[in-house]
């Protein structure tokens, strides 16, 4: 039972109106603590996102997307900076009654700190990649991978793993034949996708199916099309399957026969990951960030970007059912006792009460980061 606070305000700053893992976090962390009894407002760009939180019943204020530009890079910066400057002004106005706001990313810092909230400030931690300089209360990472950078600036830290709903049915029991592996995620280099597909062509049975579920960024559109013509070459031409975007992931993930994960930068989280464990499919991941944390015996983690080292890991699990079946049965433990929604609920309203309990005037300076960890989607 998530614990109530009554008569609260909460406002969540998010990066883009594209909906990913990072997105799903704050839209779970949202919906309980409006079941809690808080009042949520959300400055969000236009898309996915912005209409569901409307249909949530959540206030959505547009703001510009904060991703930062195409172009050359100081020209980048400054369109950047002009986005901050009239994102802050539409989270002052709805953020001046607030109890806390959420930050959700690096990217929404410069406009919170440019806003000169009064509210504490929620760090919700899903990359470390570009700098930034803002006012925080807490960061929440979803990993010690995360946390790390960010506890190396002086930040107070709290590590609040990411959870999937539970119970859930588990993927049927018989392998679909041919084997199908799968990757949920945005279409977009850090992901790796073009690792998996060299990888599956190096195997040495050719049915083997991959099915790649998750929407290109704007800007990596070229990088989408460059995968779908590596997908149409002759060691892979007619087994690769490009799904967009998926409305229910979990529910395509029960026809996989392994899931894979081979981000080439670190992963803050991984909740593809938690999701297809919580099925009892199988896990092979890169071996850096949150899910090198997760994984544990719920599969293999190999060398990132190594596609001939994630080739023998799918082989190795296509080859050997007895490994695939304990992989499995270790993932649905494994998030039934560690990696639950619900867990991850409580911990994250227990954050937000902490940090309303404090004189709203503690605050802490985030320097330049520039570096750290990628991902600030599925």
């Amino acid at each position: 039972m998530v614990s109530s606070l009554p008569e609260r305000k909460l406002v969540a700053v998010t990066p883009t109106g594209l909906i990913g893992g990072a997105e799903i976090v704050l839209v779970r962390l949202l919906d309980a603590a409006r079941r809690a009894g808080w009042t949520i407002d959300a400055a969000v760009p236009d898309g996915a996102l912005a209409d569901r939180l409307r249909r949530d019943g959540v206030r959505v204020a547009p703001i510009p997307d904060l991703k930062l530009p195409d172009g050359p890079r100081a020209v980048a910066a400054g369109r950047a900076g002009l986005r901050a400057a009239r994102a802050a002004r539409c989270i002052r106005r709805i953020a001046g009654d607030a109890d806390v706001v959420v930050a959700n990313g690096v990217l929404t810092l410069a406009a919170v700190r440019l806003a000169r909230l009064d509210a504490p400030v929620v760090w919700m931690v899903h990359d470390v990649t570009r700098w930034c300089r803002g006012a925080v209360s807490l960061a929440v990472a979803p990993s010690e991978a995360a946390a790390q950078p960010v506890r190396a600036l002086g930040i107070p830290t709290r590590v609040i793993h990411n959870g999937t709903p539970w119970p859930v049915a588990p993927a049927p029991a018989t392998a679909p034949e041919p084997p199908v592996i799968g990757e949920a995620g945005a279409l977009t280099p850090m992901k790796g996708q073009g690792v998996l597909l060299d990888a599956v062509a190096r195997l040495p049975r050719r049915d083997v199916i991959v099915e790649i579920a998750g929407e290109a960024p704007p800007k990596d559109r070229a990088y989408a099309d460059d995968l779908r013509r590596r997908a149409a070459e002759p060691d892979l031409g007619g087994r690769v399957r490009f799904l967009g975007r998926v409305p229910d992931v979990t529910d395509r993930m029960r026809g996989w026969t392994l899931a894979a994960l081979p981000s080439l930068a670190p992963e803050s989280g991984g909740l593809a990951v938690l999701e297809a464990m919580s099925l009892g499919v199988p896990v092979v991941a890169a071996d850096h960030g949150g899910p090198a944390e997760i994984v544990d015996s719920a599969g293999l983690l190999v060398a990132p970007g190594d596609a001939d080292a994630l080739s023998g890991a799918i082989a190795d699990l296509l080859d050997d059912p007895e490994l695939r079946s304990r992989a499995g049965t270790a993932g649905r433990h494994a998030v039934s006792e560690r990696y639950t929604l619900e867990r991850q609920e409580r911990e994250l309203m227990a954050a937000l009460a902490h940090v309303t309990t404090r004189p709203a005037s503690i605050s802490w300076l985030v320097p330049d980061v520039v570096a750290g960890l990628g991902g600030t989607t599925r």
